[in-house]
């Protein structure tokens, strides 16, 4: 028996860097799961999400476009907790609600028929076909980019986890 706990003792001491090494980088790759938007401005802009309890999206938005938490807040009878993000001058906020209802809760229609906010550009300085690989390549749901000519702007469009629509617009030169 003691052979077998001194054989085990220099087991875990020479494993030990490597334990280590596989720790750290998956930490890594954890903490950085997402750095498409590291390197692209986004022009000032605020978006404001009502979600459930159990939701990811905060985490979503936190990851995708390289967001730091500025604050993270409870109401006093505890049926709302939110986090407030910002990357410079752009801002999200998503608010976790106890008796927040998704559109499919409450009907079973396209939810193009469901009335209030569709979708929402953000304009950036973005290479959309190369943050359309990265977004793409990093599981994000990025699915075409639009030319409009009448505008004179290129469109990404992304779809969040929840099912918002996200226009990344750069202008065309």
């Amino acid at each position: 028996m003691n052979l077998f706990k001194k054989n085990n003792y220099f087991l875990g001491r020479a494993l030990a860097p490597f334990i280590l090494s596989a720790g750290l980088i998956s930490n890594y790759a954890a903490a950085n799961t997402n750095n498409c938007f590291e390197s692209v401005n986004i022009e000032p802009s605020f978006i404001g999400f009502t979600e459930t309890k159990n939701s990811n999206l905060g985490e979503w938005y936190k990851n995708t476009f390289g967001l730091t938490v500025v604050k993270e807040f409870t109401f006093p009878d505890g049926s709302v907790t939110g986090v407030l993000m910002n990357k410079g001058e752009f801002i999200v906020e998503v608010f976790h609600r106890d008796d927040a209802l998704k559109a499919t809760d409450v009907v079973e229609l396209n939810k193009h028929q469901v009335t209030g906010v569709m979708k929402f550009g953000l304009f950036t300085d973005a290479n959309l076909p190369q943050l359309k690989q990265c977004l793409t390549k990093s599981g994000v749901n990025a699915t075409r980019i639009w030319k409009d000519k009448n505008l004179h702007v290129d469109m990404l469009q992304v779809t969040d986890p929840s099912g918002n629509v996200i226009e990344v617009i750069a202008r065309q030169k």
